[in-house]
């Protein structure tokens, strides 16, 4: 690592990877040149380490920030690895269920849900997970179960309204604005916080930070980094927030961002 190395923070899902379409070839591309600039990728995504699928990882990612914020890993090495409390888990899930929730736990090693519910509807990894990686699911069982953070399909948004303020008391809670999805982490943890832990651990400055992201649990990130930026493809709550913008994702966003910042 150089001393003037700069840090760059992807998130995955819309930004880098789209699921059954995969990366754009100027994404790759821009990712080569900037670890032969001698910069540092990272991916930084909302998903936990289990369901990083290797064509995103096959992209020479030398850090890795999953479960928005809650695993951070550098060069093999895990760094962070925060799970939910057993007995919290346990009393959460049934809450959810009963306002008819579908609820995923996510884990460093597995996801796990109710295999005869309605999860993979709303989940769609977890198919892939299911033909591909099977050791990668299982059954859930609250009360054992390691897990970074919950995912949560609502059912019924007043149900979960009344029940939210109460969950904030336990969880960073994230609420996507164009489906009824939520991520729900350690309170006080997210995107930020696992930057923090790596920069620091790394003995980077702030000031050398970078960050592309297009969804709600971005935020944090692109608030905390020196420069921000939302993808063209972004939820409108972002695009709001972020300081800099870029192209879409498929519009060559990531290569372009890029090239404007230097960096390539």
């Amino acid at each position: 690592m150089k001393k003037d190395s700069r840090i760059v923070f992807f998130d995955i899902d819309g930004t880098i990877f789209e699921l059954d379409k995969g990366t754009p070839d100027s994404t790759r591309e821009a990712l080569e040149h900037l670890k032969k600039n001698g910069h540092i990728p990272v991916v930084c995504t909302g998903r936990s380490i289990a369901s990083v699928f290797p064509e995103i990882l096959n992209l020479g990612f030398p850090a890795i920030i999953a479960g928005a914020g809650t695993y951070v890993e550098y060069e093999g090495r895990v760094i962070r690895n925060l799970l939910l409390d057993h007995g919290l888990v346990a009393r959460t899930v049934p809450r959810l269920e009963n306002i008819g929730c579908a609820v995923v736990l996510e884990g460093p090693e597995y996801l796990s849900y109710r295999q005869k519910g309605r999860a993979t509807a709303f989940y769609q990894v977890l198919s892939r997970l299911h033909s591909e990686y099977p050791q990668r699911i299982k059954e859930m069982e609250p009360d054992r179960d390691d897990a970074n953070k919950i995912s949560v399909r609502i059912a019924d948004p007043k149900a979960f309204e009344a029940l939210v303020q109460e969950l904030k008391k336990d969880f960073s809670v994230v609420r996507y604005e164009s489906f009824p999805f939520v991520e729900m982490m350690p309170a006080g943890i997210n995107k930020a916080d696992g930057i923090e832990a790596l920069i620091t651990h790394l003995g980077i400055p702030r000031s050398h930070t970078y960050a592309f992201g297009d969804g709600p649990n971005d935020l944090e990130m692109l608030q905390y980094v020196q420069y921000g930026t939302a993808m063209g493809n972004s939820e409108e709550s972002v695009l709001k927030v972020a300081r800099y913008k870029t192209e879409g994702m498929w519009e060559d966003g990531i290569y372009l961002g890029l090239k404007r910042y230097g960096l390539i």
